[in-house]
């Protein structure tokens, strides 16, 4: 073997000897994590939405609110709402036009919440 080759086999073990001391060594030379005893930090929350007349349950005795029909949320119940249309039944007696213009939706959509109130009601 040459004499570079001893050398870079030299230089090689003096790094890996450092290496393995400061690794054992690193306890001591990295300061300890600090422990926080405070509670962390307050989020800001949401507001809590205000309920609106769409998705709260009717008034009128035994009338069930539009939310119970699959694909009818409160964003869709509130535009039904504004067109008149407040409870399951409203939607069953309703044609598929209408509801489709009031929801802002396709009559093919509307159909189906039409049959899925005539199963409700």
């Amino acid at each position: 073997m040459n004499h570079t080759a001893k050398n870079l086999i030299r230089v090689a073990g003096v790094v890996v000897g450092i290496g393995a001391a400061v690794w054992a060594m690193r306890d001591r030379l990295l300061p300890s994590p600090e422990v926080h005893d405070e509670p962390p930090p307050r989020f800001r929350e949401a507001p809590s939405p205000v309920p609106s007349q769409a998705h709260a349950e009717p008034s009128s005795r035994g009338a069930v609110a539009v939310t119970e029909i699959k694909g009818i949320g409160p964003v869709t119940a509130d535009k039904l709402a504004s067109a008149g249309v407040t409870d399951v039944a409203a939607v069953a007696t309703s044609t598929t036009s209408d509801l489709a213009a009031a929801a802002g939706v396709s009559e093919t959509v509307a159909g189906r919440w039409i049959a899925a109130a005539k199963t409700i009601s």
